[in-house]
């Protein structure tokens, strides 16, 4: 059964490296076409209309049943429906068609549709990523310039184009930027594991400190019944996001700490750890607990809705999450939940743990408007409408005079347990607004609150703080002279390191055979690894 999954697994990574190649294939236009035109064709009509159907100014946006556009985006709202879309129909009278795909099969449906030239107006979510833009904006122009009429349109989407850094991050190397920009205040460390107290106070036994002691608590978790539910077989002592699985920032317990991508901060460097001692000698401690059956057996295999299952059963002893909310089913209150932060290990032997943020995030691969849509300028203020403050608020935290009312100079948030049930559902959180795509609240707003929760994040960034590096990895674009072979190597290479990764956590590749690790080396650099590190610009290889 193990060796299956593991062949489904890579059937799938594979299947997505042959479509991406496909839809390149396809689409091999030059960008000219739409890169040529822009805002500066518009025409105002004598009635004031832009291009015969958006208004020159203020809201509605365009007259009712006129104009309407698509977006793919991923989401894991069970209901798929948005209160704040639903908002912004009345606010704009544009038409808005969701096609709305979980996080796991989103994907490969994007590389669908490009590959088919049936895609969406807007194509928003986690699933676009720099290769993506540089192949489809900046190579194809599938993916068309927004600056022009964000410039002409949008004044929310400007003021935030020159916020210190935006602009720089967001264009691309020809000088056009492609995308709607998503910037936020964001914590330092975004997926962390988290630890059950209540399990070690069950089986009586402190915070780990080391890698041995969280080896031990693993161990315990397994044989004590932690959950102290009568069945001593149940528990799974450590599980992961499937979206975000983030193990091999674990390697930073062993002194070079990694992204996903194997990329990582040596000293004051960044520098390629995949194929590093350290990144050798994690995966040599986790096969080893693999082994003992205290991983979760489905690590590499299962979907987001089994995961937050089992965590949802209090199965969990320890998992990787941003939040301890996401897996283990309890509601956030003012009290912190029975889950802790599990601090940074080995801190007595190089320790540390990866800064992801600095504090403010710039997201720069969110939304992109294709070739498909008519009217982008009208598609760019309805953005530019969502970036207002009041609408803002509404995506982020809920609709003024629902969730937050105004008060004076600010806003208050109430508890939301006071609105009649039917109501709490749809203004829940996820069902605000489709949360992979942008939307913005200024850097540092805070809402005014009588009872404000519990502040995990917070907790977290103040226990990771002495432990974590000093500098962030970069987010460099690529050059324009190397985005064909950067597009050509990059899928190809993560695939390849999260294949193995999976073979040796889960012992079809032994990670302690010199010949194994040696084949798994050779892979990567047959793959292009040099090359790769050149492109993104980083420093060196670590060995």
């Amino acid at each position: 059964m193990k060796r299956k999954a593991i062949a489904l697994l890579l059937a799938m990574a594979m299947c997505t490296t042959v479509f991406w190649g496909c839809g390149k294939g396809n689409n091999g236009e030059s960008n000219s076409k739409a890169a040529g035109a822009g805002a500066s064709a518009d025409t105002t009509d004598e009635n004031g209309k832009i291009n015969g159907l958006m208004n020159k100014e203020g809201l509605p946006l365009v007259d009712e049943g006129t104009y309407g556009f698509s977006i793919f985006v991923d989401d894991s709202s069970e209901s798929g429906e948005f209160y704040m879309i639903d908002e912004f129909k009345k606010q704009t009278n544009v038409d808005v068609t969701l096609k709305v795909f979980p996080y796991e099969t989103a994907t490969e449906r994007l590389n669908l549709d490009l590959n088919s030239g049936d895609y969406a107006d807007v194509i928003g979510g986690w699933t676009l990523n720099d290769s993506m833009i540089l192949t489809y904006g900046v190579k194809q122009g599938i993916f068309i310039p927004l600056e022009d009429y964000f410039e002409k349109y949008c004044p929310n989407i400007s003021a935030i184009l020159d916020l210190p850094g935006v602009r720089e991050k967001m264009t691309a190397p020809d000088g056009h930027i492609y995308t709607i920009p998503y910037v936020t205040g964001d914590t330092t460390v975004s997926y962390s594991p988290y630890i059950n107290s209540r399990w070690l106070k069950n089986i009586g036994m402190e915070m780990p400190a080391s890698t041995e002691e969280f080896a031990d608590v693993l161990r315990a978790f397994k044989e004590k019944d932690a959950n102290g539910n009568g069945d001593a077989g149940d528990e799974i002592p450590f599980s992961a996001d499937p979206n975000n699985k983030h193990i091999e920032a674990m390697t930073g317990w062993f002194g070079l700490p990694m992204d996903k991508y194997g990329v990582a901060i040596q000293g004051d460097k960044v520098v390629y750890g995949g194929i590093s001692k350290q990144y050798r000698e994690f995966l040599s401690w986790f096969n080893g607990l693999y082994k003992e059956g205290l991983i979760d057996m489905e690590l590499f295999t299962q979907d987001s809705s089994t995961w937050e299952g089992k965590g949802n059963k209090d199965l969990y002893g320890v998992s990787i999450a941003y939040g301890s909310n996401e897996f283990s089913g309890i509601v956030q209150t003012t009290e912190k939940s029975e889950f802790d932060v599990l601090p940074v290990l080995n801190t007595d032997k190089e320790g540390i743990w990866l800064k992801d943020t600095n504090g403010f995030s710039v997201f720069r691969t969110q939304a992109v408007i294709t070739d498909k849509a008519k009217n982008p300028e009208i598609i760019c203020r309805w953005f530019d409408n969502a970036f207002a403050l009041e609408n803002g608020i509404g995506c982020s935290r809920g609709p003024v005079g629902v969730v937050t009312m105004k008060e004076g100079n600010g806003y208050r948030a109430i508890d939301t347990s006071t609105l009649p049930e039917d109501q709490q559902e749809k203004v829940s959180w996820s069902n605000l607004w489709p949360q992979a795509l942008p939307k913005y609240l200024p850097a540092g707003f805070k809402f005014i609150e009588d009872s404000p929760l519990y502040d995990e994040k917070k907790t977290m960034e103040n226990t990771y703080e002495a432990n974590l590096t000093k500098e962030v990895i970069p987010s460099n674009w690529i050059a324009l002279d190397d985005i064909d072979r950067y597009s050509d190597i990059s899928t190809a290479l993560t695939d390849y390191f999260n294949q193995q990764q999976a073979l040796f956590v889960t012992g079809e590749l032994d990670v302690n055979d010199d010949a194994q690790w040696k084949a798994y080396t050779d892979g990567l650099n047959a793959l292009g690894l040099e090359d790769w590190v050149k492109m993104r610009g980083i420093e060196g290889i670590a060995e």
